[in-house]
């Protein structure tokens, strides 16, 4: 079989994957158009995350607005992240027959649209609910194809920098907007005025998809080994225009169900499901935690306002956006010889995420009960009610909070980063498993972020429903991540051979293309071909 000539970058270094011959791949892009529509996906992306976690500072003024339990306030966020999972994946189907464009317009426009009509809706849940369930479609969308969109762009060797930024925009986004949203809802308009900010700013963010961000997906193997010449005929303008469609020419492919299933399929491959449970627990208790603290602050004897409870989450957003930024160089010096084959040291990195989230959260539940708790004082025979939530150092509660947070990040990141570590990138392997765990980790998260509240509000009293659901989360969290870990220690390569069967993938597939000898080299979350 003919091939084409191996293409290499300055240094010798060998381009994975192969461009073709045409300047409309993406891989052959000029340099500032490839950063521009980086920086415009990273943009649209990071402002579409923040509805994720718009209401976490005000959903007990939201439960009071619209006359609903605090459970059913906190349901506003967790309903959508499920729906954002169900979303995501139907984004990781539809984007490899029709492309992505389109799906980025419509998810991001979803999302403006829906938020619009958040700031009408004085009274309604029902209409709150559905607006909600409609942001969380476009957020899961739009989430789950930036991704896919570095790789089409960037040669494996380029990737590690540019999904280091997109992890820390999602981080930045997700846990620093409720530090803005707590101090814009402190007016009149309350948490609608955060809504209209957004919206003005990602009005703009739209735009720039429309004029800025053309089509990433492209299908190499359409492309015959000897391209037609091409003609420069047409203007550069018409040439911008012509980038700008909805559809190009090699965007879309022929529907198969064997490819529209195998993202399905994926769902249930073993790595999957034992990746998600090794990291879903502690990221939805954190989410949970972070949906509970209007309850736990916002009443007697705190009083927090919006503003002062958006406070809370600027340690988590530090220590998040810190130890995500050690445990990837960390990674990246192990990834060099001799550790560059280790398949272990992301299931090392792991435990230290484990250890430290569930500190952090049987510490916050400690301090948060020690001050909040009333007490009794015994003084000459008078018995005196002491209760001490003035006394609440917001900065000791972040930090302990932050902890929780950090350590939960650490760990989704490094079990992603493992599910990698057992096949290279030319496999689509590595990309099914990692899209399919997201989405189960997304509804995972959801049914947390109700679930957690819920706990909470226990018929035994606030304090005491904190008391025994951090201790059950806690338990839960080590049992199952511990029993989950030693089992992808100890059988990791056999678990990988039953995935590809689950998903249906050729052998040929499964090494590499062109028969090349291939080797795991790490990146920022994966192996790549060397």
């Amino acid at each position: 079989m003919k091939r084409r000539p191996t293409k290499l970058a300055p240094g010798g270094i060998e381009l994975i994957p192969q461009p073709s011959p045409l300047p409309s791949d993406p891989l052959n892009w000029p340099r500032l158009k490839k950063e521009c529509t980086f920086a415009s996906l990273i943009f649209a992306m990071a402002l579409v995350c923040t509805s994720k976690t718009m209401f976490v500072t005000v959903n007990a003024v939201i439960a009071t607005q619209l006359n609903v339990t605090y459970p059913a306030a906190a349901a506003l966020t967790g309903v959508p992240y499920i729906f954002g999972g169900l979303a995501a994946l139907k984004g990781h189907i539809l984007s490899r027959f029709w492309g992505k464009r389109g799906l980025y317009i419509l998810s991001a426009s979803t999302v403006l649209f829906s938020m619009l009509w958040n700031m009408h809706i004085m009274s309604s849940y029902a209409a709150f609910m559905i607006s909600r369930i409609l942001q969380g479609l476009g957020w899961g969308t739009f989430e789950a194809l930036v991704a896919g969109s570095i790789s089409d762009m960037f040669f494996v060797h380029e990737r590690r920098t540019r999904m280091n930024i997109f992890n820390g925009a999602t981080i930045l986004s997700t846990w620093g907007f409720p530090i803005l949203g707590g101090y814009l809802s402190q007016n009149n308009q309350g948490f609608r005025n955060q809504i209209m900010i957004v919206n003005i700013i990602q009005a703009f963010s739209i735009m720039l998809l429309i004029f800025v961000t053309p089509e990433t997906t492209f299908d190499r193997l359409s492309i015959p080994l000897t391209p037609p010449p091409s003609t420069n005929d047409a203007s550069s303008f018409k040439v911008y225009i012509s980038t700008l469609r909805i559809v190009t020419p090699h965007s879309t492919k022929p529907f198969t169900l064997n490819a529209a299933m195998r993202p399905v399929r994926a769902l249930i491959a073993p790595s999957t499901i034992l990746t998600t449970l090794f990291t879903a627990p502690l990221l939805g208790t954190a989410f949970g935690i972070a949906n509970t603290v209007s309850l736990l602050f916002s009443a007697m004897p705190t009083f927090l306002f919006p503003s002062h409870m958006g406070f809370l989450f600027i340690l988590p957003t530090l220590f998040a956006l810190t130890t995500y930024s050690v445990t990837t160089y960390i990674s990246y010096l192990r990834s060099k010889p001799p550790n560059h084959l280790s398949e272990s040291s992301e299931l090392c990195t792991s435990v230290f995420g484990l250890l430290l989230g569930v500190m952090g959260l049987l510490s916050f539940r400690l301090y948060t009960m020690a001050n909040l708790l009333p007490q009794t004082v015994n003084t000459n025979q008078t018995f005196t009610l002491v209760v001490t939530g003035a006394d609440l150092n917001l900065n000791t509660a972040s930090a302990l909070f932050g902890l929780l947070v950090a350590g939960a990040l650490i760990l989704h990141y490094s079990g992603l980063s493992h599910l990698s570590s057992a096949s290279t990138l030319a496999s689509p392997l590595t990309t099914e498993l990692e899209n399919a765990s997201k989405v189960w980790t997304e509804i995972l998260v959801g049914i947390w972020i109700v679930g957690v509240p819920m706990w909470v509000t226990g018929n035994d009293g606030m304090l005491v429903g904190l008391k025994e659901t951090s201790i059950a989360l806690s338990i839960v969290c080590v049992v199952v991540a511990s029993t989950v870990g030693a089992a992808m220690w100890a059988t990791g390569k056999e678990i990988n051979r039953i995935d590809g069967r689950v998903l249906g993938i050729p052998v040929g597939e499964m090494g590499g293309s062109d028969g090349l000898p291939m080797q795991r080299w790490k990146t920022d979350e994966s192996f790549g071909e060397v």
